[in-house]
């Protein structure tokens, strides 16, 4: 293509020039509406981050959001890669990867970061680390 641009062919390189601004029209338009998000996505994450710890349900956030409860859940994973669920979980971990290096209990590390109780932190935290906590903190003392 570059060789032929340098030729003499100027239906050529008009054509070329013309699909060239075609593409990158159609990727600016992509772009654009990757980035379009609606309102509600900033002001739920803004909710999950400084409530995570409490108990939500989808029923109370779509009400606060002013959104039908289904619209909230199909569209949760569309912009967040994962149900509602699994995203205040994560929340939920990496506050106690903020914890563990502390030498809070795991079971005052479990309640300061919503989790219902130390065994269900530990089962959480294995499932999404691949370790223990407790394990994890030994792991951190020994570096």
């Amino acid at each position: 293509m570059f060789k032929e641009t340098k030729g003499d062919n100027i239906s050529f390189e008009l054509a070329f020039n013309q699909l060239l601004l075609h593409l990158f029209s159609q990727l600016t338009h992509q772009k654009e509406s990757i980035e379009r998000k609606p309102l509600w996505v900033g002001q739920i994450n803004e909710i999950l981050h400084e409530s995570f710890t409490e108990t939500l349900n989808l029923t109370e956030l779509s009400k606060t959001l002013n959104i039908h409860p289904i619209h909230l859940s199909r569209d949760f994973h569309k912009y967040f890669h994962c149900n509602l669920g699994e995203y205040l979980r994560k929340l939920k971990l990496n506050k106690s990867l903020e914890l563990l290096p502390s030498s809070h209990s795991l079971t005052d590390i479990a309640m300061e970061c919503g989790f219902s109780d130390q065994s269900h932190f530990i089962r959480c935290f294995k499932e999404n680390i691949g370790i223990t906590p407790l394990k994890y903190r030994n792991l951190l003392k020994n570096h």
